[in-house]
């Protein structure tokens, strides 16, 4: 397995779900230079805000009666240095932008891609149990949670700590009596998200996991548009999504009700406080320890400070949502179910002998053995066509073959090496995969021919559409071979899709073929097509073949008949009519 990228390694050493404020501090420190920097630039950007409430005093100050004969000149400095305070805003805010999205697109770069790469390695055990659409959730939603946390703390929450210091330092300096009073405001506040604290957490968790199954069930049903209008089921798939939508309605309901009615709480609580702040004001000044500029200042500044302390109550919401975000990430980046092969070697060219020695497997949460004491040599070079009815293990030691799955006990080997000690991405780069549900991107079909590769030529290409009878075809497309095959190769038909992917693997030159029902939707001519394709494909090497049709199966060397997870027969097929058992009772139901 090659080294992790530097992102991944990071992640690996940061990411702790179970401490998501520390994980997201870890995230934030190895930006710490563009958001050092993005902090300066903030500090200074916003310095207009806390200096019009002193601007402001000082001028009440200057023109309320007995006027001090230097109170215009005191206006006029006063006016103008607020002006150029004003004017850095421009400059030091696009600093300051250029800086925090700098750090910020580079935090989304890393996660996506760092969980783009760990989903590359996902055991299939894993992906059997998670959902496609919960997997695009986390890449997506998740991230784009804690992206907007990020935001928030270094807008919102920045801003306000930035007016609670300003604020106090100003009014310890003025009146240190108000700064008494301010100190009040930040314990409230406090308590307040302690009180919804729980609450938080227990609906944006729930609301979470409801928007994962939401997206998996939207997902699946795209996906399944054409075989439910082909049965008539829109009405019944319909009810089904709009149970999950109707689930998700009263999760989010729960959830508003909760953000806000703590919204309400601190609107009352604040407010009460800013009128308190008033009076307390207005005493002082009635008192002669204040004068009216100042109590100006003063209510203006405790404003201000019920505004940050709002702020920072309102970035508690999309805290809690990062939160859980995190946790909803770490389920794939500490998930111990991860294909290693680090310190493995990878094989040499393989020649493709196989020995499957006592080899069972059983599923986790199967209830039954799926391969069950399989023993079978192969010869470099030899075909062998696997057979038997639906469930009877033959796409299960296909998987093995591939090293998708791992042996519950016994072991498979290959030209001597056992699978278990090898490098599999290695090994795998020497396996061609041709499925029954063939996989085409919805590029050209040159793009779908060279994926992954980076040597290759136009008279290969050429050469091996000739092979799979698909050359007369492209050659009449007027992009010949740059013609877009659509999504999933929609624009092509079954027949030439299945004879792309053959092309698609010959194109890598493999030394083992695995083909797993390749015939099995195709009619007869389209079958006769890509059973010859399969022919020049497998020729020389070592070939698996798993067949519902046995017409496909015709030059197999040997034939393995598959029965409830085991091999009951292994022969030719003369050698397997003779014996008139399994196999020959398959063979009659196709006649």
């Amino acid at each position: 397995m090659p080294r992790l990228s530097p992102w991944t390694e990071y992640l690996d050493g940061c990411f702790d779900a179970k401490s998501p404020r520390r994980t997201l501090l870890r995230l934030l420190l190895d930006q710490r230079r563009h958001l050092g920097a993005a902090t300066i630039y903030y500090i200074i950007k916003q310095a207009p805000g806390w200096a019009l409430p002193l601007a402001t005093g000082t001028i009440i100050d200057a023109l309320t009666p007995p006027r001090a004969p230097t109170a215009g000149r005191t206006v006029a400095i006063t006016l103008g240095i607020f002006v150029a305070v004003l004017l850095q805003n421009i400059v030091f805010h696009g600093l300051f932008v250029k800086h925090m999205s700098r750090a910020l697109r580079q935090l989304t770069f890393l996660l996506r891609s760092s969980l783009v790469e760990r989903v590359q390695q996902l055991s299939f055990s894993f992906l059997d149990d998670t959902q496609s659409g919960v997997l695009q959730s986390k890449l997506f939603r998740d991230v784009d949670n804690i992206e907007g946390l990020c935001r928030q703390l270094f807008h919102s929450g920045l801003n306000a700590v930035l007016v609670i210091v300003a604020a106090s330092v100003i009014s310890l300096w003025v009146q240190p009596w108000m700064t008494l009073y301010f100190a009040v405001t930040v314990p409230v506040g406090i308590g307040l998200l302690q009180l919804f604290h729980h609450q938080f957490q227990k609906h944006f968790a729930a609301y979470r996991q409801e928007t994962e199954q939401m997206t998996a069930r939207m997902s699946e049903m795209l996906g399944m548009l054409a075989l439910t209008r082909a049965h008539g089921l829109e009405q019944e798939e319909t009810r089904q999504v709009r149970s999950h939508l109707h689930r998700l309605r009263k999760s989010g309901l729960r959830l508003d009700v909760v953000t806000e009615l703590f919204a309400a709480s601190s609107y009352v609580c604040f407010n009460l406080l800013m009128l308190l702040c008033l009076g307390f004001a207005s005493w002082l000044v009635l008192s002669d320890r204040l004068s009216v500029g100042q109590a100006v200042m003063f209510h203006t500044y405790f404003g201000m400070l019920v505004g940050a302390v709002g702020q920072i109550m309102g970035v508690f919401p999309a805290l809690a949502q990062g939160v859980d975000s995190i946790r909803s990430l770490g389920e794939i980046m500490e998930t111990p179910e991860i294909e290693v092969f680090d310190g493995k070697p990878a094989p040499p060219l393989l020649r493709g002998e196989f020995a499957i020695e006592h080899l069972s497997f059983s599923y986790p949460k199967g209830a039954a053995v799926a391969v069950t004491d399989l023993d079978l040599r192969v010869r470099a070079g030899e075909t062998i066509a696997i057979v038997g009815e639906s469930g009877s293990g033959k796409s299960t030691l296909m998987s093995l073959i591939i090293g998708f799955r791992h042996p519950s006990a016994g072991r498979i080997t290959v030209d001597g090496l056992d699978l278990a000690t090898l490098d599999l991405r290695a090994y795998r780069q020497q396996i061609g995969v041709v499925a029954q549900a063939t996989v085409l991107f919805s590029g050209s079909i040159r793009d779908n021919l060279t994926y992954g590769l980076e040597e290759w030529t136009e008279e290969q290409l050429w050469e091996i559409l000739g092979k799979v009878a698909l050359a007369e075809f492209v050659r009449a497309q007027p992009l010949g071979l740059d013609t877009i095959v659509g999504e999933r190769g929609t624009k092509l038909s079954g027949g030439q899709r299945q004879r792309l992917a053959i092309a698609r693997a010959m194109v890598r030159n493999p030394r083992i073929i695995l083909l797993d029902e390749a015939t099995s939707a195709l009619d007869t001519e389209s079958e006769r097509l890509v059973q010859q394709a399969m022919e020049h494909l497998s020729a020389g090497r070592t070939t698996f073949v798993i067949a519902h049709r046995f017409s496909t199966i015709r030059h197999a060397h040997r034939i393995v008949v598959m029965k409830q997870g085991r091999a009951v027969e292994i022969g030719t097929h003369e050698e397997l009519m003779a014996l008139n058992g399994t196999y020959a009772a398959l063979r009659r139901l196709q006649v």
